[in-house]
């Protein structure tokens, strides 16, 4: 899938942000202009004078010079455009937050559709790598050590599962997050007169929004919650690149982002294959959360509305979004082109001897001698084969319960770590089944 970021950046540039307040402005002439509330022509002229390639955007940094007020600096340059007579109808009965919101939520609209169809990119991509390394063992780390084995098919299907509810998230919420604003200085839209709902109908759906139950310039939960499901999607991709790198050390080498030919690691080693990406991913990660918990703190706006949070408000969501959207793609082509060294991961069952089979070997032996017993003496038998660099499975035929209860053939059988994935591999294909839309 194409890369978004730049769709993303031209959304939030000025011409971006000048587009959708025009877009709510003749929305909102359009509707009064098919109630009758003002004229026909007016609600045409100023419908074709809003765009930006219409109006004098030179001189918008002269008029907010002037006036310090960045809508009204606008709203001249479209009296203007829309001409003596139709000029004087614009922005009839509104207030600069109804526009700015309103405004807001479409570029969050815009959010919505491009993550979503990222999201379920990246997803198809894990869901790929479930199908193709289903039976694939390698080592499950649990603490950072080695644990049990499993396969990596099923520690996509993991990712794969987080993603699936990140994609749930997004489609819940858009039905509370996507509403418009427009209801007059402190919300009561008397500014409309009886004309209020007529006019938030109309709007609402030449804008492919829905109508609020009541104003929310005062109640900042939307953006927060936006600005929260970009945090969990940061979350997951986070954790998910964190895995990458961690699986790319050179100890283990599972794992590798894609590596193009001319891609240089080090300015001074040569062999240096770095986990670049995934880096920057985990940083984005990080400056999302940053975001977001700005937001929050934004939430406490007194009585029917203030200026308090707006000044930050829209920076910080933009920011967020701009990083969000470099994740993703980053996100995307990681998972596209995510290299699996089956070797290493093979080579890297064995690294300890055995040891991390030790819980087979413990529930075998518990069930002629008792679990607890079993764990006791086998922990004993490990720890010490581990600290003392020792070949497990020898150490286990010294011991004479182990060997009577077991036998010499069955000790090495449960060695055998292929012996122990457990549904690892049934898993696996059970989430490309059941995610695979």
């Amino acid at each position: 899938m194409e890369a978004i970021l730049p769709q993303v950046s031209d959304l939030f540039s000025r011409d971006g942000r000048f587009t959708r307040w025009l877009r709510v402005e003749a929305a909102l002439a359009n509707a009064q202009g098919a109630l009758g509330i003002i004229p026909a022509q007016a609600a045409k002229d100023i419908s074709e004078a809003a765009h930006v390639e219409k109006l004098a955007l030179d001189r918008y940094d002269e008029f907010y010079a002037k006036t310090g007020h960045p809508m009204v600096s606008m709203l001249r340059l479209l009296e203007a455009a829309a001409g003596p007579e139709s000029g004087q109808y614009i922005h009839l009965g509104a207030t600069t937050q109804d526009i700015m919101d309103s405004a807001m939520t479409l570029a969050l609209h815009s959010m919505f559709t491009l993550t979503r169809a990222k999201l379920v990119s990246i997803q198809s991509s894990v869901l790929d790598l479930c199908q193709r390394h289903a039976d694939t063992p390698m080592m499950g780390r649990t603490h950072n050590i080695q644990a049990l084995p499993i396969t990596f098919g099923y520690k996509a299907a993991i990712w794969a599962d987080e993603l699936e509810r990140c994609i749930d998230r997004l489609d819940q919420s858009a039905q509370r997050i996507l509403a418009l604003q427009l209801s007059g200085a402190v919300g009561s839209m008397v500014s409309f007169g009886e004309d209020g709902d007529a006019i938030q109908e109309k709007m609402a759906e030449q804008l492919g929004l829905s109508v609020p139950a009541v104003s929310w310039h005062a109640s900042r939960d939307r953006l927060a919650e936006f600005t929260g499901e970009l945090a969990l999607i940061g979350g997951c991709l986070g954790r998910i690149a964190q895995e990458v790198y961690l699986l790319m050390g050179s100890e283990t080498a599972e794992l590798s982002e894609p590596w193009a030919a001319g891609k240089v690691g080090s300015s001074t080693m040569p062999h240096k294959v770095n986990p670049t990406s995934t880096q920057h991913m985990m940083s984005l990660a990080r400056d999302i959360r940053y975001h977001h918990a700005a937001v929050l703190e934004m939430m406490w706006v007194d009585h029917e509305r203030n200026i308090m949070h707006f000044v930050g408000e829209r920076q910080h969501i933009e920011a967020c979004c701009v990083a969000a959207g470099e994740l993703l793609d980053r996100a995307d082509a990681l998972m596209a082109g995510l290299q699996v060294n089956e070797a290493n991961m093979r080579a890297n069952l064995n690294r300890l001897g055995g040891l991390t089979q030790s819980e087979h070997v413990m529930l075998e032996l518990g069930k002629r001698i008792g679990k607890q017993h079993a764990h006791e003496l086998i922990n004993q038998i490990a720890v010490d084969a581990f600290q003392n660099g020792k070949n497990f499975e020898e150490e286990l035929k010294k011991n004479d319960t182990v060997v009577q209860a077991l036998g010499a053939e069955q000790i090495h059988a449960l060695l055998d770590p292929m012996q122990y994935l457990g549904k690892c591999p049934e898993l696996a294909r059970r989430a490309v089944q059941t995610l695979r839309k």
